[in-house]
């Protein structure tokens, strides 16, 4: 299964648009960040902008709001297209996922949900997971790999490396910090930052009884 992975839209319709006209596959994950609080006047009407753009793709599309997006209400939005996969497990053809959003700022942004906060609701989602492939997206990365660095500093989460190190997940695709696009390892998870769809970076991942993981740009 062909999986097109992005995040930190930040409201890009344009870059979102030509990456899923240039690109093929059969679902999408999001990372978080779709629109951005800070910059939209009408988020809302910004938000759905975005959506439009998964809704006309027609596949499976699972995501969870990023720390510019306010919670309730990126998530009242992603309900309503059965998009939401923010506290919750979703089922696609070879795997499933789980997701968890927001992620800590120095900046006091819309939605940082505490580390303790995060892994408790991914554990116990972790439990409920029946499939052989496990995917977790959430937007914090975790701490002290390649995808949480800014300036030479490890700015991500103590608890959601605790996650990976203590559950057997197949994929982490995480975001949120724009300058550590790449890809590192913790206990065979792979991880995954894709990169800013604002500027005009995504991956795609092969799922089936592997995973490899393409890290592309517009």
């Amino acid at each position: 299964m062909r999986v097109l992975l992005v995040t930190d839209i930040h409201g890009d319709v344009e870059n979102l648009e030509r990456i899923v006209s240039e690109e093929s596959f059969d679902s999408i994950l999001c990372a978080g960040d779709l629109s951005d609080n800070n910059e939209y006047e009408d988020y809302d009407s910004n938000l759905e902008n975005v959506l439009d753009v998964f809704e006309k793709e027609g596949v499976l599309t699972k995501a969870v709001p990023g720390n510019m997006d306010p919670e309730k209400a990126c998530v009242k939005h992603l309900i309503e297209r059965r998009m939401n996969l923010h506290k919750k497990i979703a089922a696609f053809e070879t795997f499933e996922a789980v997701g968890f959003g927001g992620g800590q700022t120095p900046f006091d942004t819309p939605f940082e949900p505490e580390g303790e906060e995060i892994k408790n609701a991914v554990e116990t989602l972790y439990e409920r997971m029946n499939s052989d492939n496990r995917v977790a997206v959430l937007h914090q990365p975790p701490h002290n790999t390649e995808l949480d660095v800014i300036e030479d500093n490890h700015v991500g989460s103590p608890e959601v490396r605790d996650i990976l190190e203590d559950k057997e997940f197949d994929l982490l695709v995480t975001g949120h910090i724009h300058e550590s696009r790449g890809r590192d390892n913790i206990k065979g998870t792979e991880l995954v930052n894709p990169g800013p769809v604002m500027e005009g970076y995504y991956a795609v991942a092969e799922i089936d009884e592997d995973i490899s993981v393409e890290l592309k740009q517009l």
